[in-house]
């Protein structure tokens, strides 16, 4: 059995778009996981990964799922992560992330769909009850795929097509990893198709996904893209940025992501400037200041700002 996880608090003060959303906040983020497995004679391992929040929370146990892997590569069955979100490139950084979904916790009243070029393509699963299977790494080249019978998390009811979930969801994924001298490039493509359901209308929401790295020395440059389609969220289309420098404890990073919702047209520009400072094995300090520009549907302009601190702990 072996027992981990992370914790990371945050201090900042942020300025949101609405005269609301201002001062100083405290935020937690942190989870313990279980996972138990074992080797058998043949050398397949098998095992199970479940993931508990550290905070009271509506989705207190997110993810749980067993897991094969052998020479064959590995299969996953239960509630997970869609195999073209695991295997995509996001946008690196030395702070909380832009591409995490972080800015919109600090920064109040805007659309943090239109500040993520990855987290999109899970905008519609939300970790539902799938199988995963992902081959072995090929001459740098990995393919994963995923099925989705039932686009909700935790339910355990008799199939129904006409029930207003989604149904017979599927994603693929491809990412290449490579090294030559001082250089490394990595690249990634992802789709995933949303389902379809008897009691729903209008269109099915589909997403696509790129990602392109490339490194030299401690600098790595990445450029991503993002399209979701006709989902519940509307059409949006982001694309991103990043330049991480790294050397001995300390990294630093500049990020920007672009995105359009074509439904009604707003718009949005953020930035991050992160730095981080690693103190010891699985402890590490991190600063980032996030500004988000939004033009809104209705033509008025949303901005905001944030100034966040805090400690990062694995175990």
């Amino acid at each position: 059995m072996n027992v981990g996880g992370f914790m990371e608090q945050w201090f900042g003060y942020a300025k949101g778009a609405t005269r609301d959303n201002e001062g100083f906040d405290e935020q937690t983020d942190a989870e313990i996981a279980f996972e138990p497995q074992i080797t058998l004679d043949n050398g397949i391992q098998i095992g199970v990964d479940v993931q508990l929040e550290a905070q009271t929370d509506g989705d207190q146990i997110d993810q749980q799922y067993a897991w094969v892997e052998g020479n064959f590569g590995r299969l996953e069955m239960g509630s997970n992560d869609s195999a073209p979100y695991l295997m995509a490139i996001g946008l690196p950084s030395a702070g909380l992330g832009l591409d995490s979904g972080d800015a919109p916790d600090w920064i109040g009243a805007i659309n943090g769909l239109l500040i993520t070029t990855t987290y999109n393509l899970t905008a519609e699963d939300d970790s539902s009850e799938k199988v995963n299977y992902f081959t072995p790494r090929f001459s740098g080249f990995q393919l994963g795929v995923s099925y989705i019978p039932e686009l909700a998390q935790d339910i355990d009811a008799p199939p129904n097509e006409a029930n207003g979930v989604r149904d017979n969801a599927f994603g693929i994924g491809l990412n290449y990893e490579g090294s030559f001298n001082d250089f490394s490039i990595g690249a990634s493509a992802g789709y995933m198709y949303f389902g379809d359901d008897d009691a729903l209308a209008g269109d099915e929401p589909e997403d696509y996904g790129f990602g392109l790295s490339l490194g030299y020395g401690g600098f790595t440059l990445t450029g991503t893209y993002n399209q979701l389609d006709d989902s519940s969220a509307g059409d949006i289309e982001s694309f991103g940025v990043a330049l991480m420098y790294e050397t001995g404890n300390l990294g630093l990073s500049l990020g920007y992501i672009h995105g359009d919702d074509d439904a009604s047209q707003a718009d949005s520009d953020a930035f991050e400037f992160g730095a981080s400072y690693t103190l010891g094995p699985g402890v590490s300090t991190h600063f980032s200041f996030f500004y988000v520009n939004q033009d809104s549907a209705f033509g008025s302009d949303l901005e905001g700002a944030a100034a966040v601190g805090g400690l990062a702990l694995s175990f």
